[in-house]
C-alpha cells in the first residue's frame, strides 16, 4: 500500500521531484548556485516567462496550443517602447495599453479558430508570421531604445531586496491557481480540454470560454511583454521571437497534456524552473550555450513522448473497458 502511495506522488509530483535533483546537482558543480543573490536572479530573468506560461497554461488545458505566443511578446513590446519613446506616454498609461493590445491579439486570433472551425495552433503558425513582419516594418529593423525611467522601473524596480515582477508572478500564480481550481470557470476548462462536444451538449457555452481564456491569456502575456521590456530597456522586433518553444516546453513539462484537460498551475512554474536552473547552472559551471540548446531540445522531446504515451496508454485503458 506503501508502495502504491509513493507511486502516486512521484507521478502527481514528477516535475517538482526533478526540480529539486537537478538543483542538488547543480549546488554540487556550483558553490554559488543556491545563494540568495542566485535564486532572485533566477525568478527575476524568468519571472516574465512564468507569467507568460501561466496564461498559455489556461489554452493549453482548454485543449488548443498558441505557438504565436513569443511574436505577441515581441510586437506588443515594440509598440509600449515606441510609446515610450516616441509618443512620451505614462508609464501606467503604457502598461495598460500593453497589457490590451495583448489581449486584443489573443482574443482575434481564438475568434479567427472558431469562425473557419480551425484548431489554434494552425491559425498561429499564421498569425506569428504577421506579427514578426509588422514589428520589423514598425522598427525598421533598429533598435528602440532610450526608454524613460519611470517606464524602465516596472521591471528594474525592487520592493525591498524582491524584484517587483518575481512580487507580481507569485500573486499572478496564487490567482490561477485559485481560479483554476476553486471556480467554475477552471471545472470549465477542464471540461473543454477534455472534451468540448460534451461540454457543450452539458450547457457550457464553449466559444464565450475560449474568449475569456484568450482574454485572460493574452492579460498574462502583456503583463510578460511590459516586464521584458522594461528590463531590457532597448526592444528589438525579433526580442520575443522563440519564447513560444521555452514556455510550451515548459508547460507541457509542467504536466499539462497536449490534448488539455489536465494540469496544475504548480507544475507550470516548475517546469519553467526546470529549464531556467539548467541554464543558469551550466552556465554557472562553464559550459557552452549550445549544450543549453542541445538539453532543452531534448527535454522537449522526452516531454511530449512521455505524454504521447501516456495518453496511449489510457485510451487503451478505455478500450479494454468498452
Amino acid at each position: 500500500m506503501k508502495t502504491n502511495h509513493i507511486n502516486k506522488f512521484l507521478r502527481d509530483n514528477m516535475t517538482w521531484v526533478l526540480l529539486i535533483v537537478i538543483s542538488i546537482i547543480f549546488s554540487f558543480l556550483s558553490p554559488n548556485f543556491f545563494s540568495f543573490r542566485n535564486i532572485i536572479n533566477i525568478l527575476n530573468q524568468n519571472s516574465y516567462i512564468i507569467i507568460s506560461a501561466l496564461g498559455i497554461a489556461f489554452i493549453m488545458m482548454a485543449g488548443e496550443i498558441d505557438i504565436a505566443v513569443g511574436y505577441t511578446i515581441s510586437l506588443t513590446s515594440v509598440l509600449c517602447a515606441m510609446m515610450a519613446v516616441d509618443l512620451h506616454l505614462p508609464a501606467p498609461v503604457i502598461l495598460a495599453a500593453g497589457i490590451l493590445i495583448a489581449i486584443l491579439l489573443e482574443c482575434m486570433t481564438m475568434l479567427i479558430a472558431h469562425y473557419f472551425r480551425l484548431q489554434l495552433m494552425m491559425v498561429t503558425i499564421g498569425t506569428m508570421t504577421i506579427f514578426q513582419g509588422i514589428s520589423f516594418v514598425l522598427t525598421q529593423s533598429k533598435t528602440i531604445s532610450g526608454l524613460p525611467e519611470s517606464y524602465k522601473i516596472i521591471g528594474q524596480g525592487y520592493l525591498g531586496s524582491i524584484p517587483i515582477p518575481v512580487i507580481v508572478m507569485v500573486i499572478l500564480f496564487i490567482l490561477a491557481s485559485f481560479v483554476l481550481n476553486k471556480t467554475y470557470m477552471g471545472r470549465y476548462v477542464f471540461a473543454i480540454g477534455g472534451n468540448a462536444e460534451a461540454a457543450r451538449l452539458a450547457g457550457i457555452s464553449v466559444f464565450r470560454m475560449k474568449m475569456m481564456i484568450a482574454g485572460i491569456a493574452g492579460g498574462m502575456v502583456g503583463l510578460a511583454a511590459t516586464f521584458l521590456c522594461t528590463r531590457l530597456g532597448a526592444i528589438q522586433a525579433n526580442t520575443g521571437a522563440g519564447l513560444e518553444f521555452t514556455i510550451i516546453t515548459a508547460v507541457l513539462l509542467g504536466g499539462v497534456s497536449v490534448r488539455g484537460g489536465e494540469g496544475r498551475m504548480s507544475g507550470v512554474v516548475a517546469g519553467v524552473l526546470i529549464l531556467a536552473i539548467l541554464s543558469n547552472g551550466m552556465q554557472l559551471a562553464g559550459m557552452d550555450v549550445y549544450y543549453q540548446f542541445i538539453a532543452k531540445g531534448v527535454i522537449m522531446l522526452a516531454t511530449i513522448g512521455v505524454d504521447v504515451f501516456q495518453l496511449n496508454r489510457k485510451d487503451k485503458v478505455r478500450m479494454q473497458d468498452k
